[in-house]
């Protein structure tokens, strides 16, 4: 069996989620398995303003952003826009097109919407007929993830089931298997031997911080905010920062440590994630999807700051509906 995973760099989670599947598959005989990014198979254009332009509205705009996201969530405005949105991913897309026709893989596993959406519309004119899986990486669904020739949609929880159905999913086609995150969250290496390892002090109260990949949202603040708490508190804790692929902000705050009262270890892009949440007491972050799934499978507490309007909010009312998080009002 040949499998075809496939995703969009357009935040850090669709990636780790194709990959952490990717993983899961190895290893098993008969099985064939290839990873892409759909947008390596876009136009340059395409490819460099897809993530660009949503990382400047959440980053500088993101009340727009929340609202264009309920906006088109909207099944009136969907039904108009959804057209027009599929004619700007073929046209944009041919490349990919052309490579899924060339390969013609048995299934096709898409962890974000702009590809499961293409692959579906192959299927629709009859231009292939593999099987599609449709992966959906956070609690709630949103209109852009209806590819209605999906043949199966994997959700979170049997809240993501109980939405899909209210959007006209039939309940044959949905599995709820988890947000799919890499296997090496569910084992325990062991919490006083990668304290060494990591270079993080012992017997401190860790609290991992942590804002996705790209290193957006107010990790500076609330370093500050933590900095200037009573000594009786602040002197009992340790701050470790994982900055993602957000640079400017890892040398912010390697330059503020000197000016600290409180202990701050800065990282930037980390690939052991699993391991400094092992060594972490809490984590403050924001609630993608990703994040969240490999928190939950560390049982690590989590208090979400700052959600972005949209698929963040969303999760972050999920989470804390279960008592699985606090939301804090402010930094």
């Amino acid at each position: 069996m040949r499998i075809l995973i496939t995703y969009a760099y357009a935040g850090v989670g669709h990636k780790k989620a194709a990959l952490a599947i990717e993983k899961a598959l190895a290893g098993h005989s008969g099985v064939e398995v290839k990873n892409i990014d759909v947008l390596d198979y876009a136009n340059d254009f395409f490819k460099a303003s897809y993530p660009a332009v949503y990382l400047f509205l959440i980053n500088k705009m993101p009340t727009l952003w929340g609202l264009f996201y309920y906006l088109l969530d909207a099944r009136v405005v969907d039904f108009f826009m959804a057209p027009l949105r599929k004619f700007i991913h073929r046209l944009n897309c041919k490349k990919f097109i052309e490579f899924v026709k060339a390969e013609n893989p048995d299934v096709v596993v898409s962890t974000h919407f702009m590809p499961s959406e293409i692959i579906s519309g192959l299927k629709e004119s009859g231009e292939f007929r593999g099987k599609l899986v449709n992966v959906v990486t956070d609690f709630i669904a949103h209109s852009f993830w209806m590819a209605r020739s999906s043949d199966y949609f994997i959700g979170a929880i049997q809240r993501t089931k109980n939405d899909l159905l209210r959007r006209g999913v039939p309940e044959e086609k949905i599995r709820i298997m988890g947000i799919p995150c890499d296997p090496v969250f569910s084992i325990s290496k062991g919490r006083e031997n990668l304290i060494k390892q990591l270079g993080i002090e012992p017997g401190y109260f860790n609290v991992l911080i942590m804002s996705g990949g790209f290193g957006t949202g107010p990790m500076k603040e609330i370093v500050t905010e933590i900095n200037d708490l009573d000594p009786e508190t602040r002197d009992t804790m340790q701050l470790i920062a994982i900055c993602g692929k957000n640079e400017l902000l890892f040398h912010e705050l390697r330059k503020m440590v000197q000016g600290l009262k409180v202990r701050l270890k800065a990282f930037g892009y980390m690939n052991n994630v699993d391991e400094f949440m092992e060594v972490s007491d809490i984590i403050v972050t924001k609630p993608g999807g990703l994040t969240i799934s490999e928190a939950l499978s560390k049982t690590l507490p989590m208090i979400i700051v700052q959600p972005i309007l949209g698929q963040e909010t969303r999760n972050c009312k999920i989470l804390t509906g279960y008592g699985t998080a606090v939301k804090a009002k402010n930094t």
